[in-house]
């Protein structure tokens, strides 16, 4: 977990291990727009800056 917090972009697999949750739910929350992330394309894979992840936790996920 250590070794996660280092990487600068999270894929799905990383915020769902960090969460300790499913992908299956965070894509439900990326679908509803209810968790910051990013797609380059709209068939583009997503991804996540960490730190709005935290600060997305500190405010109440």
């Amino acid at each position: 977990m250590e070794k996660l917090f280092e990487k600068k972009i999270w894929l799905i697999d990383d915020v769902a291990s960090a969460l300790g949750v499913t992908k299956g739910y965070i894509y439900n929350l990326t679908y509803k727009d209810k968790i910051p992330h990013h797609k380059k394309s709209r068939k583009g894979k997503l991804y996540f800056f960490p730190e709005e992840i935290i600060a997305w936790i500190k405010n109440g996920y």
